[in-house]
């Protein structure tokens, strides 16, 4: 009787030796999968707020390239809807052409300047001038982007 015993005894320990494995080896997997997400989330973030800022962009420019087509054609009414207070007061004093035989326009570059504003270098194509640079800041007002400032550069 005393074999059977030790028998019940050895798969006993045997049982709680597998226990003890699996369970280490569980906790061992669970810190690697811990270590690789703690990893992989900032790049994952990272890459979240890169597509939002190119979202926030297209959406900036895509008000600059309605704004430029309308001072292209003309549309005076039209370009001003697209204007902070700020811009207007400067079309006012003169400080930009809202209107002036634009033949087109090519935005050369863009920069994310704070979290509600971006700039654009915009070549413009006049009739009888030639290409004339503007500096072109878009402001976000509410859930729109709005033109809030327009200079010639240089």
């Amino acid at each position: 009787m005393s074999n059977g015993n030790s028998d019940k005894k050895g798969i006993i320990k045997a049982m709680f030796i597998a226990l003890i494995a699996t369970l280490a080896g569980l906790a061992v997997l669970g810190w690697q999968y811990r270590q690789i997400e703690n990893k992989r989330l900032p790049a994952l973030e990272e890459k979240l707020e890169e597509q939002r800022i190119a979202m926030e962009e297209r959406e900036a420019r895509d008000i600059l390239d309605a704004f430029m087509t309308s001072r292209i054609e003309g549309d005076e009414v039209q370009a001003t809807l697209y204007l902070t207070e700020r811009a207007v007061e400067q079309k006012e004093t003169g400080s930009f052409e809202m209107m002036d035989n634009f033949l087109g326009f090519k935005v050369l570059n863009s920069q994310k300047i704070s979290e509600e504003e971006f700039c654009f270098t915009v070549s413009v194509y006049k009739e009888g001038v030639g290409e004339i640079l503007e500096i072109i800041t878009m402001k976000k007002i509410l859930d729109s982007y709005y033109i809030d400032s327009v200079k010639r550069a240089g």
